[in-house]
């Protein structure tokens, strides 16, 4: 058997008196410890300065072609673009290449929807909008007025009827119901001032029973008119008879700056009933040969 003898040095010797000391006591083992360290600290900063006499050594153009050598060139990704795949011929027919795959959308083109308990919820989403069916006054008249213009450019009778009547001629029947302040026909004849008026009517009274009362005097924008019905014109205006409490009056209306006379209902009218308004003749002479002007 050959035993290895290890030489005494001094090194070997502090080495030994120091595994003697650790294995005796605590004290020891903490001198052993500090003697490692400053071992390791000696042999580091021997390492330093050998490093940098090196770097005193080396030329530059050295130093510039290990900096080359050290940087490294960034890796270029080359996409590879997929291969279609190919269907398998088989004995029917041909073969076929599968559908181009469909490209995925990124995140920024995928829209995603709130979910339905999460959306801002409106009102009219659960009760109907509620419009108002109400107009302004202004509009309501321009409205009516339209409608009563276009009743009397167009001559209209329409619910009326002529029959006779035992002791006072002829007079006008609703035939329908009208209501208070419709309209019900135009008092027509010849628009003239109230000069050329009286100049008439004294001619109309020499023979009162031939020509009878169709003079009808009025105001319009402060000037005096009168619209004479005394000629035959087929009209029914004309044709009303008096009455000091008639169903009917008289009305005013401005059609393209001339003025209409026009009769509208006083009262609701039931059909089948005689049309009468107050002529509002005052003169004696003419009722006395008119008695029928005094009921």
């Amino acid at each position: 058997m050959v035993v290895n003898k290890v030489p005494v040095t001094p090194e070997n010797l502090k080495q030994q008196t120091l595994d003697s000391h650790v294995k005796k006591s605590k004290h020891g083992r903490h001198l052993a410890k500090k003697i490692d360290n400053a071992d390791k600290t000696v042999v580091k900063e021997e390492k330093s300065e050998q490093i940098n006499e090196n770097l005193k050594t080396e030329p530059n153009s050295e130093k510039q072609s290990k900096d080359k050598q050290i940087r490294v060139q960034p890796k270029v990704e080359i996409k590879k673009e997929p291969k279609k795949p190919v269907v398998e011929s088989t004995k029917r027919g041909p073969a076929k290449s599968a559908p181009p795959a469909r490209a995925s959308r990124t995140k920024k083109e995928v829209k995603t929807s709130p979910p339905a308990d999460d959306r801002c919820q409106k009102l009219t989403d659960y009760f109907p909008v509620r419009r108002s069916k109400r107009q302004p006054l202004s509009k309501i008249k321009d409205l009516e007025y339209e409608q009563l213009k276009e009743k009397i450019l167009n001559k209209c009778t329409d619910g009326l009827e002529i029959r006779q009547i035992e002791g006072k001629g002829r007079g006008v029947f609703s035939t329908r119901h009208f209501e208070r302040k419709e309209f019900i026909v135009e008092y027509s004849g010849t628009l003239i001032s109230y000069e050329e008026a009286k100049k008439r009517e004294a001619e109309y009274v020499k023979e009162p029973e031939k020509y009878g009362c169709y003079m009808y005097y009025f105001v319009f924008k402060n000037k005096k008119y009168c619209v004479d019905g005394t000629a035959e014109d087929g009209s029914y205006g004309r044709l009303l008879n008096h009455s000091k409490n008639g169903n009917v009056e008289s009305k005013l209306v401005n059609v393209n700056s001339k003025p209409v006379l026009v009769l509208v209902a006083k009262q609701d009218i039931q059909p089948q009933t005689e049309l009468c308004y107050d002529y509002g003749e005052r003169s004696k002479e003419i009722i006395d040969s008119h008695p029928w002007l005094n009921q």
